[in-house]
């Protein structure tokens, strides 16, 4: 390619451009194209900002783009030299990392990118991918800026999104919006939920009924609604029973230090006792400015 064909390739004379699939990834922000366009108007296009190409599309760089035909300004052109991985890690970094994207944008991404990229979990190190160089939930977490659980806690949605061939195809045509709509419409309503509570609650109590719920119940799953997702009353007794079950020692022991802390005369032990209780850097401080605010103690 000579000087010519090269500077015509750079053109912003060139017909409309179209938005790489990797650009697309990002949330698309029309009040930021307008502050842009504003700026242009005044200032020009700046130099240093070139709007970075890959494969005859836009990469990176689509609210400049938009701001520019807004401004009629004229921008200028990068074409990006590098694998579909190096793209991928350079949209990452010029943007999840450094823009001000809220989780649930973060969270879209990151489902697309791993879909080119995959995964490894931390488990038992296995790939999630038909690459075997997969990034670590770590390495996501790290490029992405986000803490490791909250990776952990994307990929098993992920996972249910892509078992779900429903869900699929929603998140396929609108992303994590079209998959919030289909789950949204698969909740029962609070009269349905009601109906197949007693439902499934019949069931549990009589064998001989039990047939015949899972029919009713089967008319509620061709609706889409999600069944399993509400609790019977038997769901609901046993969870509370549970929960009792597991804060019983706890009540036991916090009964028998409130028994400790009266009968006590002892200060310095329940000065220990409060550090101990209060261990975090400026926990106890604190306490002891709620304590007395509210007027529960006269020091």
């Amino acid at each position: 390619m000579d000087d010519e064909e090269w500077l015509a390739s750079m053109s912003s004379n060139k017909p409309e451009w179209e938005y790489h699939e990797i650009c697309l990834w990002l949330p698309h922000k029309p009040e930021t194209v307008e502050d842009i366009a504003n700026d242009m108007a005044a200032n020009g296009f700046r130099q240093d900002r070139a709007i970075a190409t890959y494969e005859g599309k836009i990469l990176d760089g689509r609210h400049r783009y938009e701001a520019a035909l807004k401004a009629g300004a004229d921008p200028i052109f990068a074409e990006f030299q590098g694998t579909k991985e190096e793209a991928i890690a350079y949209v990452t970094s010029e943007n999840v990392a450094r823009r001000h994207l809220s989780d649930f944008e973060k969270q879209e991404f990151y489902m697309h990118r791993t879909e080119v990229l995959g995964v490894r979990t931390r488990a038992d190190n296995q790939h999630v991918s038909i690459d075997t160089s997969s990034p670590s939930q770590a390495k996501h977490a790290d490029e992405l800026g986000v803490s490791r659980p909250t990776i952990a806690r994307w990929e098993k949605a992920r996972q249910q999104i892509q078992s779900d061939p429903e869900l699929k195809s929603a998140f396929d045509e609108n992303g994590l919006i079209g998959v919030k709509r289909v789950q949204n419409k698969r909740k029962a309503t609070q009269e349905e939920y009601n109906k197949i509570a007693k439902l499934k609650s019949l069931g549990e109590r009589s064998e001989a009924e039990s047939s015949n719920v899972n029919k009713k119940l089967d008319k509620y799953r061709d609706q889409g609604i999600d069944v399993d997702e509400v609790e019977s009353q038997g769901d609901a007794d046993r969870a509370r029973d549970d929960y009792r079950e597991q804060q019983r020692p706890i009540t036991e022991m916090a009964d028998a230090i409130a028994k400790i802390l009266i009968d006590t005369k002892d200060y310095r032990f329940v000065a220990s006792l409060a550090r101990a209780a209060y261990s975090k850097q400026g926990e106890l401080e604190l306490a002891y400015n709620l304590i007395t605010a509210e007027g529960n103690y006269n020091v």
